[in-house]
């Protein structure tokens, strides 16, 4: 993928929400411990679990809102240095709902000035619980990254920036207006690989949630709130990752993202 598409498909995304009139609200800090388990396979393949937890850092906002649970699974398979392809499912609960999301993902990788370039695309289609309607999105992920050895670890600095794009035959009824970029996250992180078998990643994110909700008006029918809105949420976040390999033996291998 060139230079030229990647810019390109950035914009698509990107120019939809910085539309004038928007307005923003400010979540609180989440907190986002995951721990993953990781199996290496001899071709140059991955089978992998995670379980999150998403939580508001702030004790007042400890009532439910917030309270996520993500468990995932995935295989990913390298056909060579630059390309692999993977399959991945996740279930998301609340106290509220639900839901199953199944995610077919391509990914490709390049080196330049001693860094490693991403770019993830996947399609993904939420079947969720209730009278919610499932959705569908596709999703771009760039990122860059770069390996620093030190003594006996070695560092991974990587920033990433992902895109959703909301893909639907037909919008729904309470949002006919619906916005096309229904997510961006920009990460920040710093991977510490302490040995072959276990990497710790803690990271800083910002997330936004890209709405249209309906107008809200006071009692002398000025708009109060509603219309075009982001929604900002900062995340801190820690992954503990432990890898087996088939064998049992360690080997050589193409190695996975610090974040799947």
């Amino acid at each position: 993928m060139s230079v030229k598409k990647v810019l390109c498909i950035v914009g698509l995304l990107v120019l939809p929400g910085l539309a004038l009139g928007q307005r923003r609200i400010n979540n609180p800090t989440q907190l986002w411990p995951e721990l993953q388990g990781e199996l290496a396979l001899q071709n140059n393949a991955y089978l992998w679990l995670s379980a999150q937890n998403q939580r508001a850092a702030e004790s007042r906002y400890n009532n439910g809102t917030f309270d996520y649970v993500l468990l995932r699974a995935g295989y990913e398979r390298f056909w060579s240095e630059q390309w692999s392809w993977g399959l991945t499912g996740r279930y998301a609960a609340t106290s509220a709902d639900d839901s199953f999301t199944p995610e077919l993902l391509l990914r490709h990788r390049s080196r330049l000035l001693g860094l490693t370039l991403g770019q993830r695309l996947s399609l993904e289609y939420a079947l969720q619980g209730g009278a919610a309607r499932n959705l569908g999105a596709a999703r771009l992920r760039l990122d860059a990254e770069r390996i620093i050895p030190v003594g006996n670890i070695a560092l991974r600095p990587r920033v990433a920036w992902e895109g959703g794009l909301n893909l639907r035959l037909q919008p729904p009824d309470d949002q006919p207006d619906e916005r096309t970029l229904d997510q961006s996250r920009f990460r920040a992180e710093v991977g510490i690989r302490v040995s072959d078998h276990l990497d710790l990643t803690p990271y800083f994110a910002r997330q936004t949630d890209f709405t249209i909700t309906q107008f809200q008006f006071d009692a002398d029918g000025n708009i109060t709130s509603g219309g075009r809105t982001n929604i900002v949420t900062p995340i801190v976040g820690l992954d503990v990752r432990f890898t087996l390999f088939q064998g049992k033996q360690s080997f050589e291998r193409i190695q996975l993202p610090t974040q799947h």
